[in-house]
């Protein structure tokens, strides 16, 4: 793909921020983990998966609800000149401090993650590939009886490309 001017966005919303669910699934819960497949004739093609991730039997993505307005995807560019690659990660928080929350996120720590949050746009961005996957990290509080935020803090980092995930979302368990 050649090098192209990048012009300001004039024909769509560019509203910040993400919406309130993230989809986790564990890299072993995969069949089939789809790439961005060639020929990559436009501009983005090479981050754009545009075919449905297959899952083994019983396994998809499990959700977690964060606060509105809490979430946050940045990157930013890691290494030495020359030798850089993307350190993409998200931050959200969850409400509640209760046990089903902590063992939640605890039994996530050691996991190989591939993770996937929607823009407000309506695109759905996906950290971790093959060799890749995410680690998922968490802190939480108690906030205090004037205020502050009871719950955990998730924070999800990945050393690899975002990529804009286009096929579906298999929930596990079936959404009810």
């Amino acid at each position: 793909m050649a090098y192209q001017t990048l012009k300001k966005n004039k024909t769509r919303d560019n509203a910040p921020g993400l919406r309130k669910n993230i989809y986790f699934a564990e890299r072993d819960w995969f069949e089939t983990l789809q790439t961005p497949v060639a020929p990559f004739e436009n501009p983005g093609d090479t981050l754009r998966i545009s075919t449905d991730h297959a899952f083994v039997t019983g396994k998809g993505f499990i959700g977690m609800h964060t606060t509105l307005a809490t979430a946050e995807i940045v990157a930013e560019m890691v290494g030495e000149r020359e030798s850089r690659t993307n350190n993409p990660s998200i931050t959200a928080q969850h409400p509640g401090l209760t046990a089903e929350v902590i063992e939640f996120l605890q039994q996530m720590k050691s996991g190989d993650w591939i993770v996937i949050v929607e823009t407000l746009a309506g695109e759905y961005i996906q950290l971790g590939e093959d060799g890749l996957e995410c680690e998922v990290m968490y802190s939480f509080g108690s906030g205090k009886v004037d205020g502050g935020y009871q719950g955990v803090t998730a924070t999800i980092s990945n050393f690899g490309k975002p990529y804009f995930y286009e096929g579906d979302l298999v929930m596990y368990p079936d959404p009810v």
